[in-house]
């Protein structure tokens, strides 16, 4: 929107910080936002990313008796640009029902980066568009084999499965594994180790509300052992604070290996 003296008109915005434990099936736009939405308002609305126009969600808009969510898509938005627990969101209203979001995660900096049109298995995809990727390649074999090994994964030592969202900053703990097994022991620090491998790597531990975050360190044990966004890797908890990780996601002859030597 410009003025008719050239002076670029700013436009409404609003932030939300997604935190541990909230439910994100839906989010509650501020009701001192909806002044702005009053002539606009109906039952959908369209997102994208800031950094790039081209990729859009068409989400449900649902009215209560004083408040207005976006519902249904919401959570399709947050899988399939890796938003995480912690991040924070900047949504700028464009007008029409159509905002614009800028992801912040915890180093406080805007990401630029997202996933190639890598989504979660379990996503149903109702967007109108698809985002912005290279067409997909067809990886279902290895993705079948990954899933099944991590089916049949057996260990006397506790773990979980995890599908990998970032790979460049943070990584969050689930939050029952965490409680169950992390929590009493207050640690600033977990050591992570790739299966098969010799190195240890110190992970800084960030608490929240009710989890931690790997933050310093997992960047580093993430790039040095090809972990990439939309691995399925397995962690075990060999010892206090110390995960031994499987990734259970490769391609080829690397994947039958790996996978044989769990």
């Amino acid at each position: 929107m410009v003025r008719k003296n050239g002076v670029k008109e700013k436009r409404p915005s609003f932030f939300k910080v997604i935190l541990p434990g909230y439910s994100t099936e839906r989010l509650r736009i501020p009701p001192q936002f909806l002044k702005h939405l009053r002539k606009d308002l109906c039952s959908k609305a369209t997102l994208s990313l800031n950094m790039s126009s081209q990729c859009s969600w068409n989400v449900k808009v649902t009215k209560t008796k004083k408040d207005v969510y976006f519902k249904d898509g919401w959570q399709e938005f947050l899988n399939n640009n890796s938003v995480d627990e912690g991040d924070f969101l900047v949504f700028t209203y464009e007008g029409k029902m159509h905002f614009s979001i800028a992801v912040f995660d915890r180093s406080c900096c805007e990401r630029v980066d997202f996933p190639n049109g890598t989504f979660k298995e379990s996503i149903v995809a109702t967007s109108t568009k698809r985002p912005c990727g290279r067409p997909r390649k067809d990886n279902s074999a290895a993705d079948n084999t990954a899933k099944e090994s991590a089916i049949s994964f057996k260990s006397k030592f506790p773990h979980y499965k995890s599908t990998i969202k970032k790979t460049y900053c943070v990584y969050s703990i689930p939050t029952t594994f965490y409680r169950e097994h992390l929590s009493a022991g207050n640690y600033e620090f977990a050591f992570l180790k790739i299966s098969g491998g010799n190195k240890w790597y110190k992970v800084k531990l960030v608490p929240s509300i009710q989890t931690a975050f790997m933050s310093k360190g997992w960047a580093a044990f993430a790039r040095d052992n090809q972990i990439k966004v939309g691995h399925v890797c397995i962690f075990e908890l060999v010892k206090e604070n110390k995960m031994v990780v499987h990734n259970l996601t490769f391609s080829g002859n690397d994947q039958v290996q790996a996978i044989n030597s769990i």
